[in-house]
């Protein structure tokens, strides 16, 4: 057996702890020392750690830039890190070391060590701005909505007191009060002399039934041939679709219906000057269609690139003619190009619906006025359309004087002025020179200053007045047309460009308030009493009225309340059309005449006085 080796062992242990001590203290001083030399990179690096490594920007204490991290322990401003990860879908990682990241792995730090901006007071002081802004807009909204209940009430107390004065002059000419019953004073005597115009009412001359089913929808009055034109659904069931019923003025009965269109027809118009008997059509089904009452036949169509809402003539124009389209353009066409339309006009940041188109044509003469251009109804926003006529001719074209030199070097042809209609069926062997096809007018918008949910637009060009119907709101419980006067006004411009020296805008003269309800969207209308008489009526469904209401719009009286046979709130009358007569004895009617239509049924009236 091996024997043990001895190892022999120090009695103290003081020599190996004092160098153990050494050696820790040697150590020491070279980390101090290390410190020391790297102070001013910590410092460098101790700044940069301040900031959040994707925005650079402090972090804070509060709001959407506080300190967090992930998983991995990085840090990062919340907003910032948040969005680096949502933009990365389920691939998120860390922007410093790449590793996998997730929302969920986000974490707020709460430390006293580094330095953050406290924001604190600035996001109290937001979240205050933001509070007084909202409280603001709602203070404003309660006054508007308190000054228009203050309108309708004043409308109201006028309404009464025009109520009661007319009761008590009837009382004093039954001779109700004796003492009453003295002269009339100057003032009475004028008064009498405005309103004797209207010492009448319309009163029903017949109800035609036109459609069992409903949808009747539009009408249009064609004087010089005594015809109204009123769409309806097709009652054969073979050829399904929607057409118009030609109806007799002076007896009062109906004609021939002619098919159109596969959709229903949205407007219709007659051209206001040129006597061709050319109606056009707007549809759902995205066609715009010209048909002559003459032929009964359809003379051209035109494809739209939306459904057609609406419709008008460029009068005095006999060939220009817009359509008003569901996604907010107007196409303008010229009767004579059947390839499609010239041109699209829009209205900027506004793509609704064109329910009404309402053209004004250029007048000199007007003083307030006197420019020309197309009125834009849409559902959310009024627009004129200011018209400028191109002057400039295409070289590759002759000049207008060479054309209208030989139109007049012909004897056998007479062109009446306003009458020039354009020859659609191609019957004249030797038919008139029309103008040189040049470029189409430019168009500047300038919204009108009306707010509200358009339902109907109705113009007379003449005064420049026209009528805006709108819906009942929360804001205004109650249907509101409102008379408004077009103006012109002088803009103060450096600009020599013309068009810039003008700009457009609108007075309201009345506001006309109806009932708390509208179902549909009815058709008001603006017209004159007759061609002699300047006065205004405005004609408007009421469906709490069971009929229509008549405004004197000089005044913004309530004149009269049409209540037809058979119209309740559930069946109202959704448009109305002034109308006239002629006959080869008599020459023109200056009785106005007025057509109500519902969905079913058609009613005529007339305008008749005391000794009529």
């Amino acid at each position: 057996m091996n024997e043990a080796e001895y190892i022999p062992i120090s009695d103290s242990d003081s020599d190996s702890s004092l160098s153990d001590d050494n050696d820790f203290k040697h150590s020491r001083k070279e980390v101090d020392n290390d410190y020391e030399q790297n102070k001013t990179t910590d410092t460098t690096i101790g700044e940069d750690s301040e900031n959040c490594p994707i925005c650079f920007e402090p972090w804070t204490s509060t709001g959407p830039h506080k300190l967090c991290c992930l998983r991995c322990g990085h840090l990062f401003g919340h907003s910032c890190v948040l969005r680096w990860i949502r933009s990365q879908g389920k691939q998120g990682r860390c922007p410093q070391c790449n590793s996998r990241a997730f929302v969920k792995d986000i974490r707020y730090i709460y430390t006293r060590n580094l330095r953050v901006l406290d924001t604190s007071e600035r996001d109290r002081a937001l979240a205050d701005l933001a509070i007084e802004r909202a409280a603001r807009r709602k203070a404003e909204q309660d006054a508007a909505e308190h000054k228009a209940k203050y309108q309708l009430l004043q409308v109201e107390l006028n309404q009464l007191r025009d109520e009661f004065h007319s009761v008590r002059a009837i009382s004093q000419i039954l001779g109700r009060n004796p003492v009453a019953t003295k002269p009339m004073t100057q003032a009475s005597n004028l008064e009498q002399t405005q309103t004797s115009a209207y010492r009448g009412q319309y009163e029903l001359m017949k109800s035609i039934l036109l459609s069992n089913t409903g949808n009747c929808r539009v009408m249009a009055s064609c004087d010089y041939l005594n015809a109204l034109c009123v769409s309806q659904p097709s009652s054969n069931p073979i050829f399904r679709g929607f057409g118009i019923r030609k109806i007799n003025t002076i007896d009062q009965r109906p004609l021939k219906y002619i098919h159109l269109h596969g959709q229903p027809i949205r407007d219709v118009s007659f051209h206001p000057d040129a006597q061709d008997g050319i109606l056009i059509s707007a549809s759902l089904d995205k066609t715009l269609r010209l048909t002559s009452l003459l032929t009964d036949q359809v003379v051209q169509t035109y494809q739209c690139p939306s459904p057609v809402w609406s419709c008008c003539w460029a009068s005095p124009n006999p060939h220009r003619l817009f359509a008003g389209c569901s996604n907010g353009t107007v196409q303008v066409f010229d009767v004579r190009v059947t390839s499609g339309p010239l041109t699209a006009l829009s209205i900027p940041d506004n793509f609704s619906p064109v329910i009404g188109l309402q053209y004004v044509p250029q007048n000199d003469h007007h003083a307030l006025c006197p420019g020309g251009g197309l009125l834009v109804g849409q559902l959310s926003k009024i627009t004129f359309m200011s018209e400028e006529p191109d002057t400039t001719i295409s070289p590759n074209v002759p000049i207008v004087e060479a054309a209208t030199e030989a139109v007049d070097s012909r004897s056998n042809i007479s062109v009446t002025e306003g009458r020039v209609s354009p020859d659609l069926f191609r019957t004249n062997s030797n038919p008139p020179i029309t103008p040189v096809l040049q470029s189409t007018p430019t168009y500047s918008s300038y919204g009108l200053p009306l707010e509200g949910s358009l339902v109907s637009l109705s113009l007379v060009p003449d005064s420049r007045h026209f009528l805006a119907s709108y819906r009942p709101s929360h804001r205004l419980p109650r249907v509101r047309h409102v008379l408004a006067e077009l103006l012109r006004e002088e803009t103060p411009s450096s600009s020599e460009i013309p068009g810039d020296r003008f700009s457009y805008t609108c007075r309201e003269v009345h506001n006309l308030w109806a009932g708390d309800r509208m179902k549909m969207l009815t058709r008001a209308r603006l017209f004159k009493t007759s061609s002699a008489d300047n006065t205004l009526l405005a004609v408007a469904g009421c469906e709490n009225a069971g009929g229509v209401l008549v405004w004197r719009c000089d005044t913004g009286m309530r004149i009269q309340t049409i209540q037809p046979p058979d119209t309740t709130a559930e069946n109202p009358l959704i448009d109305i059309c002034p109308y006239s007569t002629t006959s080869p004895a008599v020459g023109f009617s200056d009785r106005p005449m007025l057509a109500l239509l519902s969905e079913r049924t058609l009613h005529l009236y007339r305008f008749t006085t005391a000794d009529s």
